[in-house]
């Protein structure tokens, strides 16, 4: 169990936590002094329980706020310290602010110094603390009256102590690794060492991690617990680090940064959040304020976004997004205050709903259909009200991110909800698939997957009945029809898995149905295959439209209306005004594409080097290029040629 202290400045809170545990947590010599805490000091005792005890202490003066709230992010128990003289003060009101805010679980009050005043000054002492808690979560909280000089009443403080921390029950090992760093050093022969609180699942020696926001890549070489070397840190503890790693000389680590499983790691400067302004302010806090977020042990300068209305009122709460002056480390969840810079009070506090806030559209009501979704506590609760409001599906690896969920808490949630998830790379689509760490992957209900699969079909069906001599509808047309962007990655799963069921065929550009022959006059069939016999023999350069007016025997105007008058029924494709191909011989095309990008290293192509391939001339060669690109199968930027991702006429 780890406990913090929290209280105004010399009620006792260093002198208490040197009673309880015999370890002097003012380290500094400017604390010793002023005889002041300046900065967080940490200590650890055993007394009697099942493991021992952290103590983190903090500074209780209003300039070193920032150093406290460091402190109690990620503690089981706050020990609120109060001096029976003074009573609660102005930092009393401000800490027990904070740690409501952080959504601390439990709270008790140690009441110092009641041998310095009468039995009825500490009686009246107790009862304004009470008075204080009634209306907050730690209502109720036992109080201790203890002189720490002496230590009268420390025994009951430490058999509660004692008894919390045997009743704190161990934490689940979920997630990915983070540690929220609050102290950086080097140790001569051993290094760089980082301290925290251990936050979500486990790391071990030996482990590779990640330093967050700036991604350097470390080794954990041993780690500490209470002092004594452990093999491993798990959530719930305070540990310290030992980390090895070639980037360490180029980047320090600091208080506020934090140590993650690679998955975990996700910088992020644009937080949308649920906000709440505190009851004790005289006015709201308004759209586009500049506030000091403090998350764990960072603190940054962030600009206010409301995204219900212009402002919070006191006492209220609403979604809002914080832009963030620099990025750092959050995941959905992550407790926060708020404070403000110029006043030196603490605003109000929230938690984190989604990590990675929309730059656009932030406060459409759609997005705040979503925030309300993932406000719910269950991930799998979350994502079943996700996927219900979301007919294009929502983004799976960006929710499992979100979430810090590991690819064995992750695939069960698809399996609970029967959710079709889709490789966004592949557009290939199964009822239960694995979310590996990494991929790009949508998820959507089962019942939008179907409904979309049925509209699809009936839409097939209508153009059949409506054109049959149309061999069907290209994708771009169908999509179109549907209300939907051609190329998205849902619908190509759609079409691929009635492609693969035998429900639709992909002939060339174009889907029909199985049993549908476009029907063609014997003449015009005629026609056809032996424009078919002269394109076949051209190869990949098919001859331009006058050209073709030669070989064939044909007016020119009379041959590109007839042209065009195929090319719309299917069973030509025009890929310039003058230049018309064979629908496999497009597809082709495309195939040489994918295999030049598959062998570059970074899965791009230039038309150099499609034309060497190719063996068209450079006119043409960007024809075909251009056409790809409108057909989305390939996408042009920078010079260089990518595939689309799920590229549908690529084999």
């Amino acid at each position: 169990m780890i406990v913090a202290t929290a209280g105004h400045v010399d009620h006792g809170k260093t002198s208490l936590v040197r009673a309880l545990t015999g370890i002097d947590t003012d380290r500094l010599a400017e604390e010793k002094r002023r005889g002041l805490s300046i900065d967080l000091g940490f200590a650890h005792a055993d007394l009697g329980g099942v493991a021992p005890i952290g103590f983190i202490d903090v500074p209780g003066h209003e300039r070193f706020i920032r150093n406290m709230v460091a402190g109690v992010a990620g503690i089981d128990l706050a020990l609120l310290v109060v001096a029976a003289d003074d009573g609660p003060m102005p930092q009393t009101l401000e800490h027990l602010a904070i740690l409501e805010w952080l959504g601390l679980p439990r709270c008790a009050v140690a009441l110092t110094k009641v041998d310095r005043v009468p039995a009825e000054r500490t009686a009246e002492a107790g009862r304004e603390i009470e008075a204080l808690l009634a209306p907050g979560p730690f209502r109720g909280a036992p109080l201790f009256p203890v002189v720490a000089t002496t230590g009268a009443g420390l025994d009951p403080l430490r058999a509660h102590l004692r008894s919390a921390g045997a009743s704190c029950l161990e934490p689940p090992l979920t997630g990915h690794f983070r540690l929220a760093v609050d102290r950086s050093f080097t140790l001569a022969g051993a290094g760089l060492v980082v301290t925290g609180a251990v936050v979500a699942g486990q790391a071990r020696v030996g482990d590779a991690l990640v330093v967050t926001p700036h991604g350097t890549a470390v080794r954990l070489r041993s780690i500490q617990t209470h002092g004594q070397p452990v093999a491993e840190a798990r959530r719930g503890q305070r540990c310290a680090l030992n980390l090895a790693g070639a980037g360490l000389k180029r980047e320090a680590v600091k208080r506020g940064d934090w140590v993650v499983a690679p998955p975990a790691h996700a910088p992020t400067d644009r937080l949308d959040v649920r906000l709440g302004a505190s009851r004790a302010l005289d006015r709201a806090l308004r759209h586009d304020s500049v506030l000091q977020l403090h998350l764990a042990a960072a603190t940054v300068p962030a600009r206010l976004a409301t995204l219900e209305g212009r402002a919070i009122e006191p006492g209220c709460e609403g979604f809002a997004q914080l832009v963030l002056e620099r990025p750092i480390g959050a995941l959905h969840g992550d407790r926060f205050i708020v404070r403000d810079p110029a006043g030196n009070r603490t605003l109000g506090g929230g938690h984190v709903v989604d990590p990675f806030g929309w730059p656009r559209g932030r406060a459409r009501p759609a997005r705040l259909e979503q925030l309300a979704s993932l406000m719910h506590p269950a991930a799998d609760t979350a994502l079943a009200s996700l996927l219900e409001g979301a007919s294009d599906g929502i983004d799976f690896a960006r929710f499992v991110l979100a979430h810090n969920l590991t690819r064995a808490e992750a695939d069960p949630l698809l399996q609970r909800l029967r959710a079709i998830a889709i490789d966004t790379r592949k557009g290939a689509a199964t009822l239960v698939a694995q979310a590996d760490d990494g991929v790009a992957m949508l998820a959507v209900s089962l019942a939008h997957w179907q409904g979309l699969r049925q509209r699809s079909l009936a839409l097939v069906d209508a153009v059949h009945d409506a054109e049959p001599d149309r061999l069907g509808p290209p994708e771009a047309s169908l999509a179109l029809a549907l209300g939907r962007r051609a190329g998205e990655p849902l619908l190509r799963a759609v079409l691929r898995s009635l492609v693969d069921e035998g429900e639709l065929i992909r002939d060339g550009f174009c889907l029909r149905r199985p049993a549908h022959v476009p029907r063609m006059a014997t003449s015009d069939r005629e026609w056809l295959d032996k424009l078919r016999t002269v394109l076949t023999m051209a190869g990949l350069r098919p001859p331009i439209v006058g050209e073709l007016a030669a070989v064939l025997g044909d007016k020119l105007p009379e041959l590109l209306g007839h042209l065009i008058d195929l090319s719309r029924r299917g069973h030509l494709v025009q890929v310039a005004k003058n230049r018309f191909f064979l629908p496999e011989t497009v597809l082709e095309l495309a195939a040489i594409a994918a295999e030049l990008a598959a062998v570059s290293a970074d899965r791009s192509f230039g038309a150099a080097a499609y034309r060497d391939r190719t063996g068209l001339g450079r006119n043409l060669t960007i024809e075909v290029l251009e056409f790809l690109d409108r057909a989305e199968v390939t996408r042009f930027k920078a010079g260089q040629r990518r595939m689309a991702e799920a590229a549908a006429v690529v084999p």
